[in-house]
């Protein structure tokens, strides 16, 4: 994870020593507390409890998947 100053510019110099592949996102900042575990991403830790919590309990609901015959 690298994080920019928002006051300025920035250099990333990346060296793979195979085939690789990398993600770069941007945005806002969010001036907020931030907390993450597993999967989740939230503000406060009990938050993250409840996320599990709440995950557990199916309450993220399903993605079907459909299977073929092969």
């Amino acid at each position: 994870v690298v994080l920019f100053a928002q006051d300025g510019e920035a250099l990333i110099q990346l060296e793979a020593l195979q085939d690789t592949q990398f993600l770069v996102l941007t945005g806002k900042p969010l001036n907020e507390p931030i907390q993450g575990y597993g999967p989740f991403v939230m503000n406060t830790k009990q938050e993250i409890i409840q996320a599990f919590e709440d995950f557990n309990q199916g309450k993220f609901g399903e993605i079907p998947i459909q299977h073929q015959a092969g």
